[in-house]
């Protein structure tokens, strides 16, 4: 019982470690290059260094630091191109999984799936934003999940922590959260149609929208 205390306490400790650089990170007061000592990082937020270098790893899977032999950690510097190499890697993994699924799609799934959506067209008129971008997560996490792919899945949610991460510092442009309401909704009349061509397309223009709108919010000069 006393050793699942204890790791239930440095998990805890980790995560709000982790918790306190990310909003550091986001907010600006550290900047893109800038180096991550763990002995300041320590200091500063009272933490011992253990938490701390485990935070800078589940950081680094989110794609906020980058870790080098010899360097140590760095806050990743945001461009066009990582953001354009996240972007699409996200949306093939989500193009596979919705065509490896539509072959066991469900009214039930289809169902489920536009439940999500009424919360998140709900959660955006109550500028709830935080839920509304956990919804939009769940939303597409399930369309993975119908692929049957759980590798897919796992590379899948790694990348929509740095896309979280990113939207809970930046935000969206004006409007954007309403269209991708309305493209959640185009997505799934193409499901209930079994029209992956249709639906393909969908996916396709919202990644070149969605990504177009983060990046004139973290780099608008890259």
């Amino acid at each position: 019982m006393a050793d699942d205390l204890s790791l239930e306490t440095a998990q805890n400790s980790v995560d709000q470690a982790t918790r306190l650089i990310r909003d550091d990170i986001l907010s600006g007061r550290i900047r893109p290059g800038e180096r991550l000592k763990t002995a300041d990082l320590a200091k500063r937020l009272g933490f011992s260094t253990m938490p701390m270098r485990e935070a800078l790893r589940k950081l680094e899977g989110e794609g906020l630091v980058e870790i080098e032999p010899n360097r140590g950690a760095t806050v990743r510097q945001l461009d066009r191109a990582y953001i354009t190499d996240l972007f699409e890697l996200n949306t093939d993994l989500r193009i596979c999984a919705m065509r490896r699924g539509m072959a066991t799609l469900t009214l039930e799934r289809i169902r489920e799936l536009e439940a999500l959506a009424a919360d998140y067209r709900r959660q955006i008129a109550a500028h709830e934003d935080i839920a509304a971008i956990e919804t939009n997560r769940r939303f597409n996490a399930r369309l993975v999940e119908f692929g049957g792919n759980r590798e897919a899945l796992r590379v899948f949610l790694r990348g929509w922590d740095a896309i979280f991460a990113f939207r809970s510092g930046y935000g969206y442009g004006i409007g954007r959260r309403r269209i991708m309401a309305d493209e959640m909704g185009l997505l799934i009349e193409a499901l209930r149609r079994h029209d992956a061509t249709g639906a393909e397309a969908i996916l396709r223009m919202q990644n070149a929208a969605m990504m177009e709108d983060l990046v004139s919010r973290i780099a608008p000069d890259r």
